[in-house]
């Protein structure tokens, strides 16, 4: 009852996520500062959702409980999952057989080629899924095969002059390229970007211009919920512009143009969102790295959701259903900086 009462109080409590001046609490943190332990953009991007939603995923590591259930339809993450799978295996058999860029001249032969993937990926995928219908699942893939067929068709046609070079780049991981799960330049080191991010991840796909020029994709397979032309979209879409500035440091002496989000599936619409790695983007990652630094070293990540943010929010029964009503009767002057955050297109 004292909890209860302390979170509906009209001033920010200990009940309301972390908050505390306590100096044993800040050196317990200090351990989680932006440059002490390495972040992916995809934790990242929580911050903006709502704070303490950022403390338990991200600091806590505290997930869902996985509950075995039949699998009767691919969920997003799944799909997800087997399209980059897909992609990631294609890119190799097309680099072996010196086929890229793909061209309407050699398509045929990158379809053939995605046709073995897909047939190799899924079923391996059928093994470790064990969908409870049959039909459901060969309907599934039908769908990603159109959607796959259809990306690698409108690669074909891309005039940019940009030409695949790297699949899977990653950093800061565990897994390694000779386990033969990621592209040979990748390192094992997490990247510290000059915002002060200890950055890790995976890099979906690096191209690269007859000029030298660098562009990184990072393949979605969702709905593009942009609108206009978005920076980071309020801190909730990151990865192009932390992704563009870790191959800054992975390829040092070589410019990097941009940094895109394709969303690769009919989902999608095949749409793209570009963010130029210039001044105003770098100046977006250096106010993400500022207002989430300053979070974690006060500590304050009060349970204080976006609009909308708690319907799809993981943590919900931590929290109940009232946070945004919560939230609002607190001091809004503690948020300026969220706030400031959210505001960034």
């Amino acid at each position: 009852m004292r909890s209860r009462y302390q979170r509906w109080n009209r001033g920010w409590t200990v009940a309301d996520g972390l908050l505390s001046s306590s100096t044993d609490v800040r050196a317990v943190m200090a351990k989680h500062a932006l440059n002490a332990r390495s972040y992916s953009p995809t934790a990242l991007q929580t911050f903006a959702r709502c704070p303490y939603r950022f403390f338990l995923h991200a600091i806590l590591t505290i997930a869902p409980r996985d509950i075995a259930v039949a699998i009767d339809d691919l969920d997003p993450l799944q799909r997800g999952s087997l399209i980059h799978n897909v992609q990631f295996a294609l890119f190799t058999h097309l680099r072996a057989e010196s086929l890229l860029p793909v061209r309407p001249g050699n398509l045929e032969r990158a379809r053939a080629l995605l046709e073995e993937v897909m047939v190799t990926v899924t079923a391996r995928y059928e093994d470790e899924l064990a969908p409870a219908i049959d039909q459901v699942w060969k309907n599934a893939v039908t769908e990603i095969r159109a959607d796959l067929r259809e990306w690698l068709r409108r690669m074909s046609e891309d005039a940019s002059g940009f030409v695949p070079r790297h699949f899977e780049l990653a950093f800061g991981l565990a897994r390694g390229a000779d386990q033969g799960e990621a592209d040979p330049r990748s390192v094992s080191d997490a990247i510290l970007l000059d915002c002060g991010i200890q950055l890790r991840g995976s890099i979906d796909l690096v191209e690269r211009h007859p000029s030298g020029l660098l562009r990184v994709i990072d393949h979605k397979t969702g709905r593009n919920a942009g609108v206009g032309e978005p920076i980071i979209e309020g801190g909730k879409s990151l990865q192009p512009v932390l992704y563009a500035l870790a191959a800054e440091k992975l390829f040092e002496g070589d410019k990097v143009s941009e940094g895109r989000l394709y969303f690769c599936t009919s989902n999608g619409q095949f749409s793209e969102q570009v963010v130029a790695l210039d001044q105003r983007a770098r100046d977006a990652a250096v106010d993400v790295a500022t207002v989430i630094g300053r979070a974690i070293e006060r500590p304050f990540l009060p349970a204080a959701p976006g609009e909308g943010e708690c319907g799809p929010c993981d943590y919900r029964t931590v929290c109940g259903p009232y946070e945004e009503i919560r939230s609002a009767r607190k001091p809004q002057g503690d948020l300026d900086m969220l706030q400031a955050l959210r505001a960034w297109k």
